[in-house]
């Protein structure tokens, strides 16, 4: 897989993407070399009231949030568009109407269409949060994941495979495959006390794996020691400061609402560092 094709959600509301988010995504999207469309939106936020009991105007207050969220989506495109030009990356956007429990779906349904997703996530933020969960479960394609104060590399020398020899994790190396090659170290660890491992020697079969795509691993087992596991992907990857982290994503569905596994679910909410996630 080549990565030539990015998509590139940007919130407009209650607080809009930041400008330094936006010139970091499409920095890394034009290391890639690749395509990336810019996606804004124009809340649809209506009163359950009717017009004529609505003595508190509720009507007027919601009028007033969409207003600002049209605001917001134009300036995010059209600082979108100055940054794209400026480097010279090939580009498009557009700026959807809905109501805002339909993001997360029409977001999936973009990302079909496109290599990987990659989202600017502020914290905390529930509306981000259910966005990436809904990328990464219903879109069948990865999703990068950064946190917005932090720097994002426009190119990673660093990386870390979270494996347990599990679909979503060989997916997810898969997915990223067109980083790794491109990176200077890669380290793949395994949490050993935390769940059991389906085969024997996973990480000997991966290191296989990844050599004959001209990638050089360095292989380790970790332990938990008892901690969390959210918290063992922190330490790691701050030890070997990693600028990413490729993992695969674990929940299921209960009456379409997503349980995300403890190391997804930590991860979503904090990322230490750029996330790479897939299913």
């Amino acid at each position: 897989m080549t990565i030539k094709d990015v998509l590139l959600p940007l919130m407009s509301f209650p607080v809009p993407t930041g400008a330094i988010a936006i010139e970091n995504a499409v920095a890394l999207a034009g290391n890639l070399g690749a395509q990336v469309s810019a996606v804004a939106f124009e809340m649809d936020m209506r009163s359950p009231v009717g017009l004529y009991a609505d003595p508190l105007g509720v009507q007027g207050m919601f009028a007033a949030d969409r207003r600002k969220s049209a605001e917001n989506a134009r300036r995010l495109v059209s600082a979108f568009e100055t940054i794209a030009v400026k480097r010279g990356i090939v580009h498009d956007h557009m700026v959807i109407e809905c109501a805002p429990l339909e993001i997360p779906g029409r977001l999936a349904a973009e990302a079909r269409f496109r290599d990987i997703s990659i989202l600017a996530l502020k914290k905390p933020n529930a509306i981000e949060q259910r966005i990436v969960e809904q990328l990464v479960f219903e879109s069948g394609r990865p999703v990068l994941i950064f946190d917005e104060d932090r720097a994002l590399a426009g190119s990673f020398a660093n990386v870390a495979i979270a494996w347990d020899a599990s679909p979503p994790a060989a997916r997810a190396v898969a997915d990223a495959m067109p980083l790794l090659q491109r990176a200077k170290e890669v380290r793949v660890f395994t949490v050993v006390d935390e769940k059991p491992i389906g085969i024997q020697e996973p990480s000997a079969a991966l290191a296989k794996h990844l050599a004959r795509h001209g990638v050089e691993a360095v292989m380790e087992d970790v332990k938990s020691g008892g901690r969390p596991i959210g918290l063992v992907f922190e330490a790691y990857v701050d030890e070997h400061k990693s600028d990413l982290l490729v993992m695969g994503a674990y929940g299921h569905s209960r009456m379409r609402e997503f349980i995300l596994g403890g190391a997804t679910n930590s991860m979503i909410s904090c990322p230490p560092t750029c996330v790479l996630l897939s299913h």
